[in-house]
């Protein structure tokens, strides 16, 4: 996206396109889309699905990344924990509620057999925050990208002690019904123009340079999570993915079976 606005390709698409990067994360996005302070939203998949289901007036117009994301479950390094299996009743930091972190870490216990309560959840607001929260010796878990926070883990910052990995696409676009119904001809062409620049920057050599120049990684790193990673080139939306979230989100009690019965009826526009 940064890129198809650094190159202008945007503005030749005749969209008038502003981005901003919000370090609060998903659940502040929702409220954003919610309140009308922004028309279009990329989005953790889960936090995207389970927001729609409980009112928000969008749809998913497309998929973003059609991997799965890894999460890397870290403590701080003064922490007493050292292994995954410490984990059970320890309190986990989140952004804020309905973010990907605390999607995160409530399908993470599950996924482990046990589950994370309401009261043990710390909102920390974003990775700064995060930072602050585990420089101590407490016991206090966060799951974030792995490799946006690998950088922390080499400079003694954090501890990984696990990885988990969702089994569904992990970013989708999100719009509000209102752009959808003003200028559906502008998003439909905004969608080609992403489609478009995703598949340039898969097929670039020197991709790898850049996004280890933004994002504070190794260049080994940066290959490793460039080779992972397919961004979404076809416009089609992952129907039994979004099922997946729905269900794990039903069953660790963050969806009513009402609101997960709203799952075709409510989540995706169709291009």
């Amino acid at each position: 996206m940064v890129v198809g606005l650094e190159r202008r390709a945007f503005v030749r698409a005749n969209i008038e396109l502003k981005w901003n990067t919000v370090p609060e994360g998903t659940g502040r996005m929702c409220a954003m889309l919610r309140n009308g302070e922004v028309d279009l939203a990329v989005l953790i998949t889960e936090g995207a699905v389970r927001d729609i289901l409980r009112g928000n007036p969008g749809r998913i117009v497309g998929s973003y990344v059609d991997t799965p994301l890894t999460w890397g479950v870290h403590v701080g390094t003064n922490s007493t924990i050292v292994s995954a299996s410490e984990l059970q009743g320890v309190p986990f930091a989140i952004s804020r509620l309905n973010s990907g972190s605390h999607l995160a870490a409530m399908a993470y216990a599950q996924a482990h057999g046990w589950t994370l309560k309401e009261n043990e959840l710390v909102v920390v607001n974003d990775l700064k925050g995060a930072e602050e929260r585990l420089k101590g010796s407490e016991p206090i878990a966060f799951l974030w990208e792995k490799y946006t926070t690998k950088h922390l883990v080499d400079a003694g910052t954090f501890r990984r002690v696990d990885e988990y990995r969702s089994h569904w696409p992990s970013f989708v676009i999100v719009a509000t019904e209102a752009v959808l119904t003003e200028h559906p001809k502008e998003v439909q062409r905004l969608l080609k123009v992403i489609r478009d620049q995703v598949s340039g920057l898969m097929q670039k050599k020197t991709a790898p340079e850049m996004v280890a120049q933004r994002y504070k990684m190794s260049l080994e790193d940066a290959r490793e999570w460039f080779a992972s990673v397919k961004w979404n080139t076809d416009g089609k939306v992952d129907a039994d993915g979004l099922a997946r979230v729905v269900e794990t989100l039903l069953i660790v009690g963050m969806l009513s079976k009402e609101e997960a019965d709203e799952f075709a009826a409510r989540l995706v526009l169709v291009a």
